[in-house]
């Protein structure tokens, strides 16, 4: 079931021993697009921390309370080894957190995707500061918040800005970016965007580039927010931009 990432931000966090924390944030792979970590504000239990928790910890979420009950105890979580986040989290960061927790390492997994490619074309992100690297060991770890309001630019020029994404929580697979073209159109419209579709992220000048034409975007199936996206509102959408649907791989 596809949810917007935004209604679970403050998301409650339950160790087995007790409350800690809320969600603040999400760290996703560039490589897949697949959400790894959960950022999660632990005040006012440890005032001023935050601490990365895998999805591999979580278990089934509460929807009604906003809840996730996490397999861990708060000892646990207390005694994890620090994140600077104003820094990329370095792959030396999450062999140490991993073995901290016994979690299992999925960057070495190498699992393929039905609908994404094995790897995301190297042009995306490709233009990241140097000085942004926290170490020699390579990091493919985003935060969801750092692309919100990023600009989206369609073939011919730019059609609005990212407002959201939507993920699938049974695996925590991100689907689609969330594209408030209401400035340029100057009317309220948002659509979906796969992220099959996106061409380059380029971080220097935080701009999307996706494979549509503006008049694609422009009269493009609107995407009501208060609304869930099933796979009837899939068909339309994919049907209109004469994309390959990523369910038909998976069937």
């Amino acid at each position: 079931m596809l949810r917007s990432l935004a209604e679970l931000l403050g998301y409650k966090l339950w160790a087995k021993d007790g409350h800690m924390g809320e969600v603040r944030d999400f760290l996703f792979s560039d490589e897949d697009w697949k959400i790894r970590y959960m950022v999660v504000d632990t005040g006012p239990w440890i005032l001023g921390r935050e601490v990365l928790i895998s999805l591999e910890a979580l278990g089934q979420p509460v929807w009604a309370s906003k809840t996730f009950p996490v397999d861990l105890t708060r000892e646990q979580v207390k005694t994890s080894p620090d994140v600077d986040l104003a820094k990329p989290v370095s792959r030396q960061y999450e062999e140490r957190i991993h073995q901290h927790y016994r979690w299992p390492a999925y960057w070495r997994m190498n699992v393929s995707l039905p609908g994404y490619p094995t790897h995301i074309p190297p042009q995306v992100f490709a233009k990241q500061e140097e000085e942004d690297v926290e170490s020699e060991e390579e990091t493919h770890l985003r935060s969801t918040k750092e692309l919100i309001d990023y600009q989206v630019r369609a073939v011919e020029g730019k059609v609005g800005n990212v407002t959201e994404f939507s993920v699938v929580v049974e695996d925590w697979q991100l689907r689609y970016l969330v594209l408030d073209s209401s400035e340029w159109l100057e009317e309220d419209k948002k659509i979906l965007v796969a992220l099959a579709w996106i061409g380059d992220i380029d971080v220097s000048t935080d701009e999307v580039a996706i494979d549509l034409t503006q008049d694609a975007v422009r009269f493009s199936p609107p995407f009501d927010p208060t609304l869930a996206v099933n796979r009837e509102y899939e068909e339309v959408l994919y049907d209109y931009h004469g994309k390959p649907k990523y369910w038909q791989s998976i069937e």
